[in-house]
């Protein structure tokens, strides 16, 4: 899905590049930079064993894979993660509701939305996991707040707002203590 959404933008600017250019980008893809919290939060993540910390892509597995077991800032981290869990199988992408289901059967927490945690900075996910029951942690990195309105009410609003991924942490906490 990645490279052919690089074809079509590439079509719709009217630009090409050549084969062998397309698959060195698909390349590079697996080893992109993290953002500089990331490192200091998976950290953190390994030292708490009462947290199951999964990775949930649209992406394919293979390229999941890849990018956690190649890209030089999360490799280190990689084992944290107790599993990777795409939207292969499913056959559809968040923010249908049948992804979550999958990952919460994935997770053994069928019947427990409410107990799994669900972080991003992609407003449609948090939307998506917010209208099947999940708890919902939103990354708010330019601090803008939140303004989709796709879902009115408290299912289509986060459960909470951070500004960075350090802040996931004790966010969670804290709501988890109300």
């Amino acid at each position: 899905m990645t490279e052919r959404a690089l074809r079509h933008t590439l079509a719709e600017a009217s630009l090409s590049l050549g084969e062998s250019d397309i698959k060195a980008l698909m390349k590079a893809y697996d080893s992109l930079a993290s953002f500089p919290d990331v490192s200091a939060t998976l950290t953190a993540l390994a030292d708490m064993p009462d947290v199951t910390a999964v990775v949930f892509s649209n992406g394919t597995m293979a390229m999941v894979s890849s990018a956690v077991h190649q890209s030089p800032d999360l490799k280190p981290h990689a084992h944290i993660f107790k599993d990777l869990v795409v939207v292969e199988e499913v056959r559809r992408f968040k923010p249908h509701p049948d992804v979550y289901s999958h990952l919460a059967k994935k997770v053994g927490k069928e019947g427990s939305m409410g107990d799994m945690w669900l972080v991003s900075g992609n407003p449609f996910d948090i939307v998506g996991a917010r209208s099947v029951g999940m708890q919902a942690a939103w990354v708010d990195r330019a601090g803008n707040g939140w303004a989709d309105a796709m879902v009115e009410g408290e299912n289509g609003k986060p459960t909470v707002v951070v500004k960075s991924l350090e802040e996931v942490v004790d966010a969670v906490k804290k709501h988890g203590s109300r």
